[in-house]
């Protein structure tokens, strides 16, 4: 029998059970988001340090006095570290995305190795140790963040969040752009003249220039345009569908000290960017070949005629349409050479008014380099000349020019010269079409050798001798009609460069009345583009090298 007094009782234990449950509920809901807003903010603040701590490595601001203990091991941010000390970059960025060490409970700890530490990220392919000696950094996030409601229910009264990022500089097979290498020369890329610069096709970056200086990119006054708008990988390979592609640059100025027209991709004049290192210092140069031929007639090459003797040109045996050599007697060139590829030991040089044919392979020039004269021409040899007599290599299309320059080097000769007014006969002959396939009127660059080798040359057409410590000025001047489809390497190595200060620089200019033509890439220490008449160049979306990327891996 209940007393008086015990009347709504059980109402007031309902009412009380159901408080704690609401307050339980409540808590779950305030406190579980409150964690969840955390554990976001510890996830973007581990990501964001980690990709912009490598990205020091990647951009070599780092240095050997500043660096972090490697193999693996870690180092614990201190509140001191939102300095600007590259190796403690991180620790900066975890603070600007709101975790800073030695700040209440919050932890962050850097962890740094190579694609030879023990723990490194399993599955990605990392740049080597020989190229990045720090190629992977971990952040690890953490912070004890109090309950609210919930610590009115149990013992719990915080709570600890962590998060994990993992950025490293990785390889990957990707399009290459226009590099310009040189690590600290002013006007490292330049533009004179009055003619535009058209870069078609290619990556979502068309050029990059590595150079530290604040005028590594100088147009001095010119005029003209560096013309971007149909760059990028949506060409058709016309220069009709290109959205647009990117300038990097690493120096300056901050602003394209010049005409630049980026496209709707939108393209970017970005200063202050990363580098690309080369793409191509992997490759190995060529062996001499042991048969050492001369630029003479029955050796080099073999000579026919087209002309009938008069004029000063040579009599002899016509052969029109052989090999290539133009159908018609024509007042110039009158000469028709058809050179096969061997080891050069004075150099190849067309005089003008000569028609020059090369087959397949591998050309290996010694002393006075290669030199294409005025009113000079030179196409690929036409079959059954996709063989060479001489070494029995069986290539199929493509040569490869190595310009090896060895001691003592003659700077003024050991160079790649393309004479103005060169490329195109005089009268007769059709312009060159922009894909220029074999046995069109182009010199085609090698990708690689015959059937059973396992070099690979990534469409390379010259391809200069890396160890020449003297500053060697190539100079394709073009003319009527020059176009040139493969890779231009000229370049002596940042290490290199930084060594001895000598450099390759390229000059490559668009003659009256003409349009110049690359198709391919170039990779140079220093590029200089002018003249009078446009230079296209289409860069090739297919040729994919490996090169470093960042890259979120975890």
């Amino acid at each position: 029998m209940k007393r008086k007094g015990e009347n709504g009782q059980a109402t007031l234990m309902v009412l009380l059970a159901t408080s704690v449950l609401l307050v339980g509920a409540l808590g779950l809901a305030i406190d579980g988001a409150q964690l969840y807003s955390h554990r976001q903010m510890a996830q973007a603040a581990a990501d964001a340090a980690a990709q912009a701590g490598i990205m020091t490595y990647f951009s070599g601001t780092n240095t050997s006095t500043n660096s972090p203990p490697s193999g693996g091991s870690s180092y614990t941010c201190i509140a001191s570290d939102v300095s600007t000390t590259p190796y403690k970059t991180a620790c900066k960025y975890a603070a600007a995305n709101g975790f800073s060490a030695g700040t209440g409970s919050d932890t962050v700890v850097l962890q740094y190795g190579n694609d030879a530490s023990a723990s490194k990220p399993a599955g990605v392919a990392l740049s080597p140790a020989s190229s990045d000696p720090v190629s992977w950094m971990k952040v690890t996030v953490t912070r004890n963040v109090n309950t609210t409601l919930m610590r009115f229910l149990g013992p719990v009264t915080s709570t600890t969040v962590r998060a994990t990022g993992t950025a490293a500089i990785v390889n990957v097979m990707s399009p290459v752009p226009i590099v310009v290498l040189h690590p600290t020369l002013s006007g490292s890329f330049s533009k004179n003249g009055s003619n535009d610069i058209i870069i078609c096709g290619g990556p979502g970056r068309s050029i990059n220039v590595n150079s530290t200086s604040a005028t590594s990119v100088d147009t001095d006054g010119a005029s003209g345009t560096v013309n971007l708008q149909h760059a990028g990988p949506l060409d058709d390979g016309s220069c009709n569908t290109g959205t647009g592609a990117d300038f990097g640059n690493k120096g300056g100025p901050t602003s394209y000290p010049g005409t630049i027209l980026l496209g709707s991709k939108p393209g970017q004049y970005v200063p202050h960017d990363v580098i690309i290192k080369d793409p191509l210092l992997s490759m190995t140069p060529p062996s001499r070949p042991t048969t050492a031929l001369n630029d003479a007639e029955g050796s080099g090459y073999i000579k026919y005629c087209t002309g009938n003797g008069g004029g000063g040109y040579p009599t002899c045996a016509s052969l029109a349409g052989a090999h290539g050599c133009p159908t018609t007697a024509m007042p110039g060139p009158a000469e028709c050479r058809v050179y096969s590829p061997g080891w050069y030991t004075n150099g190849i040089n067309v005089d003008g008014n000569v028609f020059a044919l090369f087959r397949p392979g591998i050309y290996y020039v010694d002393h006075n380099g290669f030199q294409l004269g005025q009113n000079g021409i030179a196409r690929m040899a036409v079959s059954p000349d996709n063989w060479d007599p001489y070494t029995g290599t069986s290539w199929t299309q493509g040569i490869l020019v190595y310009n090896n320059a060895p001691s003592p080097v003659n700077a003024s000769k050991d160079i790649l010269s393309i004479a103005a007014n060169s490329g195109q006969l005089s009268s007769g002959e059709t312009v060159i079409t922009a894909d220029c396939p074999y046995g069109g009127n182009c010199l085609v660059g090698a990708n690689g050798g015959d059937a059973s080798s396992s070099t690979s040359y990534y469409g390379t057409l010259f391809f200069q001798n890396r160890s020449v410590a003297t500053t060697l000025s190539h100079s394709f001047q073009g003319g009527s009609g020059m176009s040139l489809k493969g890779t231009i390497y000229l370049t002596h190595t940042a290490a290199s460069i930084n060594a001895d200060g000598t450099y390759q620089k390229l000059t490559l200019k668009g003659g009256s009345g003409s349009t110049t033509k690359v198709q391919g890439e170039i990779i140079v220490d220093a590029l200089s583009l002018g003249g009078t008449s446009n230079i296209t160049m289409n860069l090739d979306a297919g040729a994919n090298y490996i090169v470093r990327q960042i890259a979120l891996v975890k």
